[in-house]
């Protein structure tokens, strides 16, 4: 297919595939899987992934906000779709046309929808954020009485459908014992809500609240749908899981050379000046560079994959290019493709040693890939689609 080979990532459907069938085996027969795509489905692209997701068998996918779910729609994506960020209330009309589910996190907010949805002929399905520790959006779990009467108030509106309840774990991919305790706790907090809210005639049809490290870790609170985000994608969300289960990375970042030049021992390397050749060295100019997603705090720090073996990367990552000492490997040429993170000849660079050389988690590393990087979806060696944002 059709695309300027400087820097692309490959998508792998066959590990897609192999990861979906991991979590599945993970889950109780007859729970629901939703995909999560959101932020572009840490970037291996949404509508692409939907549409594998979706052919897999999964039930229901989830974006960030209103803007990634009409992505999907017009993509052709008719699978239920969960909005687990704020949509502004005036964009309630929108939700219901577009068959979409909102989550709802406080009374102010379900009282905001329904207003909007005066005169309106169909129902808003909701799904209702319970916060049972992560503190961050939802109605409280650990204050039954008030969130007990607040729900009553929510399910009593005519314009919203409660369809589905859920929480979040922020520590689920830990072992280590206070975090599982207070994984326990969030979960207890959770079921013990809902035992009050069926006490008032709330039993909403989806209850949901395992993440990648949950589902792994703790497939027994699956319930009725679990929500696997970056184990979808091949990388577990901790090292605390590893071993636990066979995953297999869906995305390689890879670039190719530009130019090659032999240096003279003393000769500084790039911006900064802040490399200096030791010995006799062929340096390399590879296409990849910050404004790509590859950053610049890793100048000096990571290696490439060239030919299977590892050549070091030197002096500032620039905006579109870098510079690799490719000394050890006298054959390489200029078109020759570096593999950024990926397999290649029978070696590996995993993203997350990449994220730990930065302080910072592998899913800031994907999500941050740019868009004029374009995507590059394989079955087997076989190229099926080619996503190009910038055309």
């Amino acid at each position: 297919m059709d695309y300027l080979k400087r820097t692309w990532a490959d998508i792998s459907l066959d590990n897609l595939n192999h990861n979906y069938q991991q979590l599945r085996a993970k889950i109780p027969s007859g729970c629901r899987l939703l995909g999560v795509v959101k932020a572009d489905a840490y970037g291996h692209g949404a509508v692409p992934i939907s549409r594998h997701l979706c052919e897999l068998g999964a039930e229901f996918l989830a974006v960030s906000n209103l803007e990634e779910a009409m992505q999907l729609r017009r993509g052709g994506i008719r699978r239920p779709i969960l909005i687990l960020g704020y949509t502004p209330p005036a964009y309630a009309r929108d939700l219901v046309a577009m068959g979409l589910r909102q989550e709802v996190h406080s009374l102010e907010y379900a009282r905001a929808l329904h207003e909007e949805l005066k005169g309106s002929e169909r129902r808003l399905k909701v799904h209702i954020k319970l916060d049972t520790g992560m503190s961050r959006l939802g109605f409280f779990a650990y204050d039954h009485p008030k969130t007990v009467e607040e729900l009553k108030e929510v399910a009593q509106m005519p314009k919203l459908l409660i369809e589905g309840i859920f929480m979040h774990f922020p520590v689920a991919d830990s072992i280590d014992g206070a975090d599982a305790n207070f994984t326990h706790t969030q979960f207890e907090r959770f079921t013990q809500m809902l035992s009050a809210l069926k006490g008032v005639g709330i039993e909403p049809e989806i209850r949901h609240c395992c993440n990648s490290g949950a589902t792994i870790l703790y497939p027994e609170y699956a319930l009725d749908m679990v929500r696997p985000g970056i184990a979808t994608y091949g990388v577990l969300p901790s090292e605390d899981l590893r071993g636990m289960i066979d995953l297999r990375p869906v995305m390689s970042l890879r670039s190719t050379i530009f130019q090659i030049r032999d240096f003279e021992p003393n000769i500084t390397i790039s911006y900064g000046r802040t490399y200096t050749t030791e010995d006799p060295a062929r340096i390399a100019v590879v296409g990849i560079g910050y404004a790509d997603g590859f950053p610049r705090s890793l100048s000096s720090n990571v290696s490439f994959l060239l030919h299977g073996r590892r050549v070091p990367q030197v002096g500032r990552i620039c905006m579109d290019m870098c510079m690799v000492d490719i000394t050890r490997v006298p054959e390489a040429k200029v078109g020759d493709v570096v593999t950024v993170f990926g397999e290649d000849g029978g070696d590996s660079i995993e993203v997350t040693s990449l994220a730990n050389r930065l302080g910072t988690i592998p899913y800031e590393l994907m999500c941050g890939i740019n868009k004029r990087i374009p995507r590059i979806y394989l079955n087997g060696e076989d190229e099926t689609e080619v996503l190009q944002y910038i055309v």
